[in-house]
């Protein structure tokens, strides 16, 4: 499905400043670098306007009237945000309906002989005042898909979800065909045969708590065991993903990876099985079966690199903030940078003498390099794999040069790419 992105129409009133922080980013409205909507849309508008409830306009005296955000995707508002000040940075409330508590905190205060109302909404982690003003009547409207404040019949603030139309097969393969094409591959085709073997070990994941590798392994006695779910669990690459989030997401985290990239850019691989499954609360499981080779590689396919040559809007952190498992790191808490993987042909008891370097202008970048011969980890063989992962997370909105050179087979190459902003 192709959406077109229609430019935001900020009505601010000569608020220059505020134009600078907001701004779409693929299908996401950020503003302050936090993620104020996570599309798809095909008409987007942000206005900004002043809120004084009802009454206030002629009761406000000294208080300064705040403004609103308010975002209309597609007709309908989907987001009413409170702030003080358009010049300031904004701490901004919960945007996601389950991270807001049912209740909100309703204080009042006294300064200078005024008597105002402070409304603040809370997450797990602080609360954030949304609102100090005029005191006046609150309530809260809390269903499934939103959450308002209303402050004496006006809404001061809400945040509404809009379910994502449910996952098909189809999307989850173009994810994974749109990556592989990218880096210059031929196109997976899902088998039904083996997508049944990969729902059946979803669901098995969603019963049973899986701990270090056992995601791949079923259990004879564990809920759900399948003998079909336990083959296709041991072929598999598999990706968790978060509630709210889609099996799409999944293959996002795992390109964002060394092992299971290279496992979905195989170019030997051209039939594989695609199932999930969630769990009550919302967690979901992408079992993704790559363990059958039908393809022979063209050897002018070689070298395949990730991310591509000329590449923009290239994630900044290993993982997308997540952890492999299978683990690369040497440190389990260590930062990492999006991986650079290098894939040539594998040669048998031949050694590899090549080089890959990551380059800010001219200073290289300090990272872990894991190849053929000295591998991450010495359990975990990478035949015909390279692979570098920045010390750090890599800078926004940064071009990179990589470079690499394979000494026995005389491949070489030197490339680009952008990151995010």
């Amino acid at each position: 499905m192709i959406f077109r992105t229609i430019a935001l129409l900020f009505l601010l009133q000569g608020t220059e400043e505020f134009q600078k922080r907001v701004r779409i980013d693929g299908m996401k409205v950020r503003v302050d670098d936090q993620v104020l909507h996570d599309g798809p849309w095909k008409d987007a508008k942000v206005d900004v306007t002043d809120f004084s409830g009802k009454r206030a306009k002629q009761t406000f005296g000294a208080f300064e009237p705040w403004k609103q955000i308010v975002l209309t995707v597609d007709g309908e508002e989907r987001l009413r945000i409170p702030v003080k000040s358009l010049a300031k940075p904004i701490a901004w409330p919960p945007l996601r309906v389950d991270g807001i508590q049912p209740s909100i905190k309703r204080l009042t205060e006294t300064v200078n002989g005024k008597r105002s109302l402070v409304v603040l909404v809370s997450n797990e982690k602080t609360d954030f005042e949304i609102y100090r003003g005029p005191e006046y009547e609150t309530r809260a409207e809390r269903s499934s898909s939103s959450f308002t404040i209303f402050l004496n019949g006006d809404v001061l603030y809400r945040v509404t979800h809009t379910a994502k139309p449910p996952p098909r097969v189809e999307d989850v393969v173009m994810a994974i065909n749109l990556f592989r094409v990218k880096a210059g591959l031929g196109t997976m085709r899902p088998i039904p045969g083996l997508s049944k073997g990969c729902d059946l070990h979803a669901l098995y994941l969603t019963k049973n708590e899986g701990r270090g590798l056992s995601g791949h392994d079923e259990d004879p006695k564990g809920v759900g065991y399948t003998e079909e779910g336990a083959r296709s669990g041991k072929r598999s690459v598999i990706a968790p993903y978060a509630a709210l989030d889609s099996p799409v997401d999944g293959v996002d985290s795992l390109i964002s990876t060394l092992y299971h990239r290279v496992a979905l850019l195989n170019p030997a691989v051209g039939e594989i099985g695609i199932g999930w499954a969630t769990r009550r609360d919302g967690v979901g499981f992408l079992v993704v079966d790559v363990g059958g080779s039908d393809v022979r590689p063209d050897p002018k396919l070689f070298p395949i690199v990730y991310p591509v040559n000329g590449q923009e809007d290239v994630p900044l952190e290993f993982g997308l903030g997540a952890r492999e498992n299978p683990n690369p790191l040497p440190d389990e808490n260590a930062a990492a940078g999006y991986p650079i993987t290098v894939q040539i042909p594998e040669r048998r008891g031949k050694a590899c003498d090549a080089e890959l370097q990551l380059l800010d202008g001219t200073t290289p970048v300090p990272s872990w390099i894991s190849t053929p011969d000295s591998p991450a980890r010495k359990d975990w063989p990478q035949p015909g794999t390279l692979g570098l992962i920045p010390k750090e997370k890599l800078k926004p909105a940064t071009t990179y040069t990589v470079r690499f050179k394979d000494r026995l087979s005389g491949l070489e190459k030197e490339w680009t790419f952008t990151t995010r902003k």
